[in-house]
C-alpha cells in the first residue's frame, strides 16, 4: 500500500496548491495529509473525500488501476451492505472460504462479525481483498 504515498504526492504536486491550501479545499487537514505522506494510511471516509477532490477512483489512489479520471461514481461514502455482498461474491469466485482467506492473510476471522454488525472494514484489509481477490475497492465499498 506504499504506493498510495506517492500517487498522493504526484496529486498534490500536479494541483500546485500548498497542503494548507489542499486542506481548506478538500475537508482533510494539512497534518493528515502529511501523515499520509509519509506512509499512514487514511481512513475509508477519509480515503473517499481525497478521491472525490482529485476526481479518481480509490483502486487509483492506491495502484490497482492506472486510469485516474475513469468511471464517474454515484456516491462518496461507504455502503457496507454492499461490501459484504461484493464481498462474499469474490470469495465465491475465487473458492475460497472466508475464514481460510482471513487465516491466509493473518488478519483476524472475527472481521467479518463487526462488518455485519456496521462496522467500516479498514482499508488495509479491503485493498488487500482486492488485489488478492481481482476485486475492485470500489466496487467492495459500494461506489461501483
Amino acid at each position: 500500500m506504499e504506493v498510495f504515498a506517492d500517487i498522493l504526492k504526484d496529486l498534490i504536486e500536479e494541483s500546485g496548491l500548498s497542503l494548507r491550501q489542499l486542506a481548506k479545499e478538500s475537508g482533510v487537514s494539512a497534518m493528515q495529509y502529511s501523515r499520509y505522506l509519509k506512509g499512514s494510511i487514511p481512513t475509508i471516509n477519509v480515503t473517499l473525500k481525497i478521491a472525490k477532490y482529485f476526481g479518481c477512483s480509490l483502486d487509483y489512489l492506491f495502484g490497482l488501476s492506472e486510469a485516474k479520471n475513469g468511471k464517474k461514481y454515484k456516491t462518496y461514502s461507504c455502503d457496507i451492505s454492499k461490501f459484504l455482498s461484493n464481498y462474499k461474491k469474490l470469495l465465491d469466485e475465487n473458492n475460497i472460504t472466508h475464514y481460510k482467506f482471513m487465516k491466509d492473510s493473518g488478519y483476524d476471522e472475527s472481521a467479518i462479525r463487526h462488518w455485519k454488525a456496521g462496522s467500516i472494514p479498514r482499508l488495509d484489509i479491503v485493498y488487500y481483498i482486492a488485489k488478492n481477490l481481482g476485486g475492485s475497492i470500489d466496487e467492495l465499498v459500494g461506489r461501483g
